[in-house]
């Protein structure tokens, strides 16, 4: 109800502003739209490229890590290849196994002692500073670690499970771990990767033992540190499980991406090419590409604000032109609106003196557009106008003549012989009472049908008046009729034009009821109908067919016939009457069946007196 009342508050306000005014802000409005979503189209368009654009560059970065973690790990494995097929491990490994199927001595004996140097020196060879493995691990044929001064054998064994142990023989291919706590023999740790490779003798083809080379986290890392193009922006690899093993902040190791991101990902090993999450300031581009090798996923996490910090000076520039293009619209709308309304002001002001009364005036404009079109219609209207109030004088006398000669026409003389002849009959035959009565209504249906020379009464009247007319003619034809009468006492202070009734209860006497050999009934009811008066007047007399219901409603003047020009008031001029007096949607409507029924249904509208 509220909305309602200011829609109409605001329509008011813009129905009161002057035409030019009208002009000026509708076009004001409409450029201001068209800019508006001119700028939002730009916007959306630029801020896609941008997007677009960053995606690409971001699916060029990861391949790039891709190809130098390629690089990082092919190396880690040529080297435990390397180590693996070294002559001098593969001979200590093969004596130490069988050392151990020979002898039952510790493994830390003078001969185990020897085989610790041997491999020492062997190993220097392939770890840091030299390559960028951080340390290596040799594991015999009895799964014992040989301390060879790098790795914390300690924490390897716990590493090393027997499973994983099984894995790396069976394979006898390169064979990495996921992201674990390394430590060396100073004391110092850190996360690191294994690549381990079984020691195949070359001679024997047996499995002489394991090689196990460490990669640290932070050598991975520095693949993708290079590589940071958009400020914010966070890389990370995750396992096949989605775990982070690889990150700037090392604080994100070892936990899922979905809680290190925060962002909702139902599922983080699901993360397709790229896709945008999160909402405001919070809103990330994240691509994914996958590192097929060791099953790992490279994932970029990239704040959509940076990527379309381009995107913002766009914006000013278009805020800028758009601001330039809304100042020049206003110029040139305000000309437009003052150059269009100049002459319509002068019609409108031309329309205000003929308003007061004064119609000599006229429009002085001899342009030839449209404006100087309208000027020269409305001098010629007027001139018409003048010509019809000279002759509507005139046809206004000759009405007033036929609405004088319509009210007499109201006494009804051939009604009021008829009914004195039959008071006369009534009296000859000693028929007081019935003479009475039919006096009585006599009296009555004049009185109401002059009504002091009202042409519109209470449909209480107009009732009273139909009765009195039935009932005199129920004496007169008592072997052709019955009647009743049923009015909603709601409409009865309701107005109708006098005489309306009359003429079709008459009609539906004489051509309906007098026509059958018995006799019959006429009902006459009304009521209100949603926001109008119906009244419905049914005989079950003769019936009407199409065509004489389409002559009774509209009959040609000429061509009346004697049933009507008894009557001053037929059933057609009742149609016309209320068409004319309210409108073409109100008036009669007729439904009939020949030889069974006619009903004539009167609309009119709810009006008082």
């Amino acid at each position: 109800m509220k909305q309602r009342k200011h829609s109409n508050i605001v329509k008011y306000m813009y129905q009161s502003i002057s035409i030019k005014n009208k002009i000026f802000i509708s076009n004001i409005v409409i450029i201001v739209i068209s800019l508006s979503i001119l700028a939002l189209f730009a916007n959306i368009v630029s801020s896609k490229a941008i997007v677009d654009k960053a995606v690409n560059n971001s699916s060029r970065e990861l391949e790039l890590i891709d190809k130098n973690l390629q690089t990082l790990i092919s190396r880690a494995e040529d080297f435990s290849r390397i180590l693996a097929t070294d002559h001098r491990l593969q001979a200590n490994l093969l004596k130490q196994m069988n050392f151990y199927a020979n002898a039952s001595v510790s493994s830390d004996s003078l001969g185990s002692l020897n085989i610790k140097n041997t491999l020492s020196e062997v190993i220097s060879n392939i770890v840091q500073p030299s390559t960028q493995i951080a340390a290596a691990s040799v594991m015999d044929s009895n799964n014992h670690l040989f301390d060879i001064g790098y790795a914390d054998n300690a924490s390897i064994s716990t590493m090393m499970s027997p499973d994983l142990i099984r894995t790396i023989k069976e394979k006898q291919v390169p064979v990495w771990t996921n992201l674990f706590a390394f430590k060396y023999n100073n004391g110092t740790a850190e996360n690191a990767f294994a690549v381990a490779k079984a020691v195949i003798h070359k001679d024997t083809g047996k499995t002489v033992g394991i090689v196990v080379l460490y990669l640290t986290e932070r050598d991975i890392a520095s693949i993708y540190l290079d590589n940071m193009k958009y400020k914010g922006g966070r890389f990370y690899i995750l396992n096949k499980n989605g775990v982070v093993i690889s990150s700037q902040n090392k604080n994100d190791l070892y936990k899922k991406f979905n809680e290190v991101s925060n962002l909702k990902i139902k599922n983080e090993t699901s993360i397709g090419e790229s896709l945008i999450r999160g909402s405001g300031k919070d809103k990330v581009l994240i691509t994914a590409h996958s590192f097929d090798k060791l099953e790992w996923k490279i994932v970029s996490v990239i704040p959509i604000e940076e990527i379309t910090v381009e995107n913002k000076k766009i914006n000013q520039l278009i805020v800028i032109i758009g601001f330039a293009c809304l100042i020049f619209a206003f110029i040139v709308s305000f000309m437009l609106s003052r150059t269009i309304t100049r002459p319509i002001l002068r019609i409108a002001k031309t329309m205000k003196e003929i308003h007061l009364g004064h119609l000599n005036v006229r429009i002085n404009n001899n342009s030839l557009d449209e404006i100087g079109l309208l000027a020269k219609g409305l001098n010629s209207l007027m001139d018409r106008i003048q010509k019809l109030i000279v002759e509507n004088y005139e046809e206004q006398k000759t009405k007033a003549d036929i609405e004088f000669k319509l009210l007499q026409s109201q006494v009804k003389p051939h009604f009021l012989y008829n009914t004195i002849e039959t008071v006369i009959s009534f009296i000859k035959l000693n028929m007081r009472e019935e003479a009475i009565m039919a006096s009585k209504y006599l009296a009555n249906f004049y009185r109401v049908s002059l009504s002091k020379g009202n042409d519109i009464i209470k449909i209480r009247d107009e009732v009273q008046l139909t009765v009195s007319y039935l009932e005199i003619q129920k004496l007169r034809y008592v072997e052709y009729m019955d009647f009743t009468i049923d009015f909603d006492e709601g409409i009865m202070h309701y107005s109708i034009p006098k005489l309306t009734l009359q003429p079709i209860v008459e009609n539906a006497i004489y051509h309906g009821l007098k026509q059958k050999n018995e006799k019959g009934i006429l009902m006459i009811k009304g009521y209100q109908k949603d926001r109008y008066i119906e009244i419905e007047i049914y005989d079950d007399g003769a019936g009407m067919s199409v065509e004489a219901i389409n002559k009774v409603l509209k009959p040609p003047v000429k061509q009346q016939t004697e049933s009507t020009k008894h009557t001053d008031f037929g059933v057609g001029s009742v149609n016309n009457r209320i068409k004319i007096l309210y409108g073409d949607e109100y008036g009669l409507d007729i439904e009939s069946e020949v030889g069974m029924y006619t009903k004539v249904m009167i609309k009119l509208p709810l009006r008082d007196e």
